[in-house]
């Protein structure tokens, strides 16, 4: 089954697992013998074909590479749940007041106000996007090729993996907004209201990643470069990547004008404190990118490269950003 496959390369022994086709042609293993051994790795989910239809997989990476990827998902598996608390932080911050109150006050009221608006069609249409976010995060820790040794991936994650990434903050919120939301008529009113009151935050954080990421990201040098690298080896690095970038917007569309109401939104909502969270969080992400640069000396982003420490060229590039994240906000809104 699915989850067992998921679960062999974490249970089984290194030493038993099988070896790659780098490391079985360094040992002098027939090639028959190493024919086999991939076929046990396919068999046991390798492939990741009952997740998503393209090539995601390279057998050649290097014993390095491999403990690479596997110290990433031990971290993943701690840092997912503890990204649920953060997201409750972060909507009790942007949340109003009253609308918290309310829930308090008059739980019947504001559980009935929460149903997704539509009725039935709502609230599948909630269950679709809980679905979806949950999927393309799973693509994304799981799926998602491990870099090699030769790319400034690999240092750029070699303390805390993907968390350096904006991308992977943006769909681990995203997964656990969804989730949440729909959990939240059967769960609470309170939850309900912090649900609704997050949803502006949490959908222009979603169009900023899809959006940067087509402008900045797709275009660089360093990501065309990664894309033919990948591609020599036959993995569909830029498909997966584009698959995992490119949902964040229409979620995020979608849960705004289908799953919640204008109506409670507007009272969920606190826009002040939606635009403060705006520019803590450019800080609070700016300063992680920073420290993992001191630890590292690579940058998260390629195209980041090009500013050097030049800080006049760093503070209007945080500018633009933050205008940008604010203008989706407010978009949003």
């Amino acid at each position: 089954p699915p989850f067992i496959s998921l679960l062999v390369p974490a249970l089984v022994p290194r030493s038993a697992r099988p070896m790659t086709g780098l490391v079985a042609s360094k040992t002098g293993v027939g090639s028959d013998l190493t024919s086999s051994l991939m076929a046990v790795g396919t068999i046991a989910g390798a492939d990741y074909s009952y997740l998503v239809p393209l090539r995601a997989i390279w057998h050649g990476s290097t014993p390095k590479e491999i403990d690479h990827r596997d110290r990433k998902r031990r971290l993943d598996l701690t840092v997912l749940p503890i990204f649920a608390l953060w997201y409750l932080v972060q909507a009790s911050f942007v949340t109003a007041p009253s609308a918290i109150a309310a829930a308090k006050a008059h739980p019947a009221i504001v559980e009935a106000a929460a149903v997704p608006v539509g009725g039935a069609a709502g609230t599948w249409m909630q269950v679709a996007l809980a679905a979806v976010a949950v999927y393309i995060l799973v693509l994304h820790v799981w799926v998602f090729p491990v870099p090699s040794e030769a790319q400034d991936a690999f240092l750029v994650q070699a303390y805390v993996g993907r968390w350096v990434y904006l991308t992977r903050h943006c769909l681990t919120l995203q997964a656990w907004h969804q989730v949440m939301s729909m959990a939240a008529p059967m769960v609470s009113a309170e939850l309900s209201a912090l649900t609704h009151g997050i949803s502006i935050w949490i959908a222009g954080l979603g169009m900023f990643v899809t959006i940067q990421y087509m402008v900045l990201v797709v275009p660089s040098k360093p990501f065309k470069e990664d894309c033919e690298l990948w591609e020599r080896r036959g993995v569909h690095f830029k498909e997966i990547g584009l698959l995992v970038h490119m949902c964040a917007l229409p979620m995020a569309v979608l849960d705004l004008t289908v799953v919640k109401g204008s109506s409670e939104l507007h009272v969920a909502v606190s826009m002040l404190r939606t635009v403060f969270m705006v520019g803590a969080y450019t800080m609070f992400y700016l300063c992680i990118i920073i420290a993992n640069f001191k630890a590292t000396g690579r940058w998260p982003y390629g195209f980041l490269k090009d500013f050097g420490t030049d800080f006049t060229k760093w503070f209007f590039f945080v500018l633009q950003q933050l205008v940008v994240l604010l203008t989706f906000t407010t978009i949003s809104w």
